[in-house]
């Protein structure tokens, strides 16, 4: 198994707790969902990163993971966005860290699914 694809989402979960941390406190009234979801899905991606580093070698459970993980912000995404166009300006800098978020989960996935295909 190629190292730096666990190696990546080892770094993708401390990114997703960081910043999800950073979007809560920048806008309180945008909900507990973006730090429940940050925080949940960096340390699983952590957790997963880590496990593919000392060898699990079973590829679903962190594929499906950051499925969840890229749907849920997508969902959370697109609801700061239309908070924005309401007006509330508040909740651009959490829309933006969200978008920045979910290319790089929709990324992850992309590298996880490419790497399984070049091990075969």
């Amino acid at each position: 198994m190629n190292t730096n694809i666990d190696f990546d989402l080892l770094l993708y979960g401390v990114m997703l707790v960081v910043l999800s941390v950073v979007a809560h406190r920048s806008a309180p009234d945008s909900g507990h969902s973006v730090l429940i979801t940050g925080i949940v899905g960096g340390v699983a991606a952590v957790v997963w990163g880590v496990l593919g580093l000392r060898g699990f070698r079973r590829r679903i459970w962190p594929i499906s993971t950051l499925i969840i993980v890229v749907l849920l912000l997508l969902i959370q995404a697109v609801r700061g966005w239309l908070e924005v166009k309401a007006g509330n300006d508040a909740f651009q800098p959490v829309a933006l860290i969200l978008t920045l978020l979910l290319v790089f989960g929709i990324g992850q996935v992309v590298n996880f699914v490419r790497g399984n295909n070049r091990e075969k």
